[in-house]
């Protein structure tokens, strides 16, 4: 799907949402979650393509496949955390949502550890 298509859909998604909300407002959060999913799910749909390109500059530039595949996991947990977290605000419960970042935020700095300590070692290595 093309950007136009996932905006337009966000915004009957939105037209939608308010027009439950005011009468059942359980059917607009409902809205609001099915149509992230699925936006969510186009979007996810777009890696192979990522995947490729990474694959190609790895091929290219040489570089080690562990620097790019903590690259992808810190990407990936940055977009569920703020999926899932924003969710979690649209229904009212932030505070869940806050917690979701944090989780989120902790677990980029130990995915990043390795690449961190590697280059401590190399800039040691040069002083």
């Amino acid at each position: 799907m093309s950007i136009i298509q996932i905006s337009i859909m966000g915004i009957i998604t939105v037209i939608l949402s308010l027009q439950f909300k005011q009468t059942k407002s359980e059917y607009s959060t409902f809205i609001v979650l099915v149509v992230s999913i699925l936006i969510f799910g186009f979007g996810i749909s777009k890696i192979s393509e990522i995947i490729s390109v990474i694959d190609d500059i790895k091929k290219e530039f040489g570089i080690a496949s562990g620097y790019l595949e903590v690259m992808i996991k810190i990407v990936g947990i940055s977009y569920i955390c703020e999926f899932s977290s924003d969710i979690c605000k649209d229904s009212g419960m932030s505070a869940l949502g806050n917690q979701i970042q944090i989780f989120g935020k902790l677990s980029i700095l130990v995915i990043g550890m390795p690449v961190f300590v590697q280059l401590m070692d190399t800039l040691s290595g040069l002083l």
